[in-house]
């Protein structure tokens, strides 16, 4: 089986880009406009940092929660998406780097033909 080298340096860089756009775009999930109006209500005193947190939608669902095991229950799907769109990141981003580094050392094994 022969493999162009190129062919395997063009799908590694896409794939280190998507996984490099994923792993930088990612981040805990949004909040709702009504649940992250309500925790901006709540934090409102205690500074610009934790209103800034109320747009997570982990945080904001602990500081505006009226029942324990449906905050528990939100704050575990949002964790669940934080953690399952981080792990495609890494390994779209580490399949990236294998296919870079392979078609980097099929090129430079492949025998050259000349005279």
């Amino acid at each position: 089986m022969k493999t162009n080298p190129i062919i395997l340096l063009v799908f590694g860089f896409v794939l280190l880009a998507a996984g490099g756009l994923m792993s930088l775009t990612g981040g805990p999930p949004k909040a709702d406009a009504a649940q992250a109006s309500q925790c901006r209500e709540r934090m409102k005193d205690q500074g610009a940092d934790m209103l800034k947190k109320c747009d997570e939608q982990a945080f904001a669902t602990t500081m505006t929660a009226t029942d324990a095991n449906s905050a528990a229950q939100a704050i575990s799907a949002a964790n669940k998406t934080e953690v399952g769109s981080n792990s495609l990141a890494m390994f779209v981003l580490g399949l990236g780097a294998v296919l870079t580094v392979a078609g980097i050392f099929m090129r430079r094994k492949r025998p050259s033909t000349g005279s």
